[in-house]
């Protein structure tokens, strides 16, 4: 138990350091970081462990816990009430949504179209800001057919992977208020990319970015077997799976680090007020999300209630991997994660409010 106790204090210490720490430089700081969550929550019960056997080994994992205790709200946020029941005028509804193509697969295992009820779910939440990643319309009739169910007034769509029938695969902004100008930001060798679009708000400028990041590469049949403790069965080809599963999380981290130190000078750098969405496949203590987040602040730090933070469905509901970031001239009022099938990942809302 004392060898125990020191390993994952160790690997709690070295989660924090995960933040500071590029990937290429020492990729075991990004798993570790990973694994945070679970890591803070161990060292508590092992801190109980030792205190019930009265001994002084508690101070251990009790002082590694409170030396992060300041990163706590990055992943808990107790809270009893659910809902803002403020005064919406003159707020943004903003939403971020990775739909997943637009495809999900019933009960039946058949796969079908999600379109009329992402569009039921957006209708329901109004957002005046809908960003989406993994955008994908077929066909140019189709993309009027999501225009048509969303309802909303404008919009900018930047496609990564065209199509020659008019569709393609990509990023897309909706918006409630005019959208001045809009740019792609492409991610060499790589299936993902970010863009931006300039908004016209009550007389002010909001640059808004939606961004996708580089995809963990984990499939369904490496979900299954980490979720079905798989690992743990002496199997003959366990050990080639762990380390498979490992090399894809390990690559796709380095690509993940170039494309936040691509994308947050520009962020940054930006002139106006921004608001920062998407699916950045990284979980909150990680090189990648303190990058791009810099001086930003994160509406789930700030209004996020309850300890069900996940924002990724799968892999034990664990991980919060898509974020709504603003300027700090920003003020949050709302968050909320809006759980549904259609997608492997759930949608966020959150409310926000410009300087007067």
């Amino acid at each position: 138990m004392l060898l125990l106790t020191l390993v994952l204090a160790a690997a709690l210490i070295m989660a924090y350091m995960a933040r500071y720490i590029p990937p290429s430089s020492g990729w075991i700081f990004a798993f570790a970081g990973l694994g945070a969550p679970l890591l803070f929550v161990i060292n508590i019960i092992l801190c109980l462990y030792w205190i019930i056997r009265w001994r002084y080994w508690a101070i251990l994992p009790a002082v590694v816990f409170l030396a992060g205790v300041g990163y706590l709200p990055l992943f808990f946020k107790p809270s009893v009430s659910k809902h803002y029941e403020g005064e919406t005028k003159g707020t943004l509804g903003v939403m971020t949504y990775n739909v997943m193509g637009f495809l999900y697969e019933d009960e039946a295992g058949t796969r079908r179209s999600s379109i009329d009820s992402i569009g039921r779910l957006v209708k329901e939440f109004q957002p005046d800001i809908l960003c989406m990643q993994e955008f994908q319309a077929r066909s140019g009739e189709q993309k009027e057919q999501i225009d048509s169910v969303f309802g909303m007034k404008y919009s900018a769509v930047r496609y990564k992977k065209p199509n020659s029938r008019d569709g393609g695969w990509g990023l897309a902004v909706y918006s409630n208020f005019p959208i001045l100008e809009a740019g792609l930001m492409d991610f060499p060798g790589s299936n993902n990319s970010a863009m931006w679009v300039d908004l016209a708000i009550h007389g002010d400028t909001v640059r808004v970015f939606n961004n996708h990041l580089q995809t963990t590469s984990v499939n369904t049949s490496d979900r299954d077997f980490i979720q079905n403790h798989e690992y743990l069965s002496p199997t003959q080809n366990r050990d080639e799976r762990v380390r498979g599963i490992a090399s894809k999380l390990r690559h796709n981290y380095l690509i993940r680090e170039r494309q936040a130190d691509t994308l947050a000078p520009v962020i940054h750098e930006s002139p106006q007020k921004v608001i920062v969405c998407g699916d950045f496949n990284d979980t909150p203590l990680s090189y990648v999300y303190f990058k791009i987040r810099g001086r930003l602040a994160d509406t789930f730090a700030e209004k996020g209630q309850g300890v069900d933070s996940n924002t990724f469905q799968g892999l034990f509901n664990l991980f919060r991997i898509d974020y709504v970031l603003h300027s700090r001239e920003i003020k949050a009022l709302h968050y909320q994660t809006l759980p549904a099938e259609f997608s492997d990942h759930k949608a966020v809302f959150t409310r926000l409010k410009l300087p007067d």
